[in-house]
């Protein structure tokens, strides 16, 4: 059995996996594109696979979506959207080569059409972007298409360089096929913007991108094909390459924002174990947009269909000395409610994948007094060469009612944690030990844990169709 494939994280049937891509919703069955390498379990010769979901838990993995097409020049089908137009649906995509056409510099954008949702053309209008419609305008690093209406058109948002620094630019077109540029919608200060998309909130809109680091957000405006009235610049996760990553998302049937990103891996070099697989999916997160301009983010509820045996504690009085749960398990739901008043002078900490010698551990440990929150991985496993840097971030402020609700999703190697519904952190772990699976609590001083909830949580139902 493998150990660390995730049991309700979606992970793909083998081989490498990265970005997720496309997402859609159409007639109550959810959709789901990914980079994917078919052939080995490390990137490279880069494919769409395909899956669906009624439940966004449950998956049933389809045949391969895109593939390059090596008569054409093509080498990699890079990350992209996809477009619900009437009865059809097209597939937007990066098209990388060789040479000239590298990812660099000569990069191009493409499209797939299908109407079955199991086989997809490429018809001859390829490429429908190319770096010409720039002009002068020198753009390198120049991909991940994300398309959208608005009432006088489709819209599409690009990532890249221009003059050393990560921006978005911004096409528009009447018929999809022929597209137009716009400018430049937003500009950064990072050095590369990678998958920029948006949410929109009423009059109000979100750019989200993946700046080779944590995935940031940008809320504010639209207006004239430009972001203005910037109201906020916020972190969406943490993590970054240590745990998400490539960020893309959609609007469900529901009128639901829903948030994907990628879990890269972090084993090392030589890992011990030899695994099929690598890269899952984080937990799909429902997205909404708070006055401030800061976002509200929280797991599916859809993922409560998975809780099995549960544990509660209330009022529980924590200090220096661990005070073990009796809950073993790799594959949990733990939810926390925390007196923020306990804990102004102290640390409060969460370890899990504990093992009974004390050897192996991840903390989640929480500090009021700098108002932040680590996922500490520095005692996560006894292989040498795994990541075990820290992730790091910046708890909310305070609520009314001074209570801090924390929720942590563990499943084999993978932990998410939620701070209030806005802080998010994820982390890949890898425990040695068989029996690193405890959970415990500790503090610095004395702190109060309101109540905890711990859940069994059950695999997800994966096919093959």
């Amino acid at each position: 059995m493998d150990r660390y494939r995730p049991r309700y994280h979606f992970t793909p049937p083998r081989n490498w996996m990265n970005d997720p891509n496309g997402p859609f919703q159409s007639g109550g069955e959810y959709h789901l594109f990914y980079q994917h390498n078919p052939s080995a379990t490390e990137w490279g010769d880069i494919h769409w696979g395909h899956a669906k979901s009624r439940d966004l838990v449950n998956w049933t993995h389809l045949p391969v979506a895109l593939a390059p097409s090596r008569e054409l020049g093509e080498r990699h089908c890079y990350s992209g959207c996809s477009v619900v137009n009437g009865g059809e649906v097209t597939l937007f995509y990066t098209s990388i080569g060789e040479g000239e056409r590298n990812a660099t510099s000569g990069a191009q954008q493409w499209m797939a059409k299908g109407n079955d949702l199991r086989t997809w053309r490429k018809p001859d209008i390829n490429p429908v972007l190319t770096a010409e419609l720039h002009g002068e305008l020198q753009i390198t690093e120049w991909r991940d298409p994300y398309v959208w209406k608005e009432q006088d058109g489709w819209r599409m948002l690009l990532g890249g360089r221009v003059d050393g620094k990560g921006c978005g630019m911004i096409y528009r077109s009447d018929d999809l096929e022929q597209w137009s540029f716009k400018g430049i919608f937003h500009r950064g200060d990072e050095w590369i913007w990678e998958c920029p998309h948006l949410f929109r909130f009423g009059d109000k809109a979100v750019l989200f991108y993946s700046p080779s680091g944590p995935v940031r957000y940008v809320s504010g405006t639209i207006e004239g094909d430009r972001l203005t009235d910037v109201l906020r610049h916020g972190t969406v996760d943490y993590s970054g390459w240590e745990g998400f990553y490539a960020s893309t998302g959609f609007v469900d049937e529901k009128g639901r924002h829903v948030l994907l990103g990628w879990v890269p891996e972090g084993r090392g070099k030589d890992f011990p174990a030899s695994l099929d697989w690598s890269g899952a999916l984080a937990l799909p997160r429902l997205v909404d947009l708070k006055p401030s301009g800061a976002l509200a983010m929280s797991p599916v509820p859809e993922l409560e269909t998975l809780r099995g045996e549960e544990r509660s504690f209330a009022d529980v009085r924590v200090g220096p000395v661990p005070m073990n749960t009796g809950v073993r398990s790799t594959s949990f739901e733990c939810s926390l409610e925390i007196d923020r008043r306990t804990l102004k002078t102290g640390e409060l900490t969460v370890s899990v994948f504990a093992s009974p010698c004390g050897r192996e551990r991840t903390d989640v440990r929480l500090d009021l007094a700098t108002n932040s929150i680590v996922i500490d991985r520095s005692n996560s496993s006894l292989f040498p060469n795994v990541h075990k840097s820290p992730i790091k971030g910046d708890l909310p402020p305070a609520g009314g009612a001074g209570l801090l609700r924390l929720r942590i999703f563990a499943d084999r190697s993978i932990i998410e944690v939620f701070a209030d519904d806005e802080t998010c952190l994820t982390a890949r772990v890898y425990p040695s030990l068989e029996d690193s699976n405890g959970i415990e609590l500790r503090s610095s001083g004395e702190a109060v844990v309101s109540s905890m909830k711990i859940w069994e949580m059950k695999a997800a139902e994966i096919r093959t169709e």
